[in-house]
């Protein structure tokens, strides 16, 4: 069995059909799931919880989408990021360079697929896996006092 990088997901897009439908596919697959139409509240989250990743659309309200990815990367470096937009293809291509630029993670265009989201997550779930420091088996104690190598007079 396989434990996964990425367990904890926060979802932000002001299209509240979107969210709830990606959210209940996400927690199908195993994830645990928050889903928000509102940056602030959903930043407010990750400063509360553990979160591994954050999913957010660009064009939002209140918050948008830059604006969120800049405040994750400033205090929650360590918290992966998709962006998305669903903007005009000009638009929408230059938002996602400068999204990409200031630290995002992925950068996917909308409308998108499910099956591209997941395969997303599933590529950032393993590169967090490869950053992972290997860990061998331990050493006993006294192979740990006694190295092979060590010049011991005798």
């Amino acid at each position: 069995m396989t434990t996964r990088n990425i367990q904890t997901i926060v979802l932000i897009d002001d299209e509240v059909k979107l969210t709830k439908a990606w959210g209940q596919v996400l927690t199908q697959k195993g994830y645990s799931v928050r889903e928000f139409q509102n940056g602030k509240r959903a930043l407010e989250y990750v400063a509360r919880e553990r979160v591994d990743l954050v999913i957010t659309d660009i064009y939002m309200d209140d918050m948008d989408g830059m604006e969120i990815l800049k405040a994750l990367k400033d205090s929650y470096p360590a918290v992966k990021s998709i962006v998305m937009s669903g903007g005009s293809q000009v638009v929408d291509l230059d938002c996602l360079t400068v999204a990409k630029m200031i630290g995002a993670d992925r950068a996917l265009s909308k409308p998108l697929e499910l099956k591209s989201l997941l395969k997303t997550i599933g590529e950032l779930d393993a590169e967090l896996a490869e950053a992972q420091p290997r860990r061998g088996p331990l050493k006993s104690i006294s192979t740990l006092k006694n190295p092979p190598d060590s010049d011991r007079a005798g």
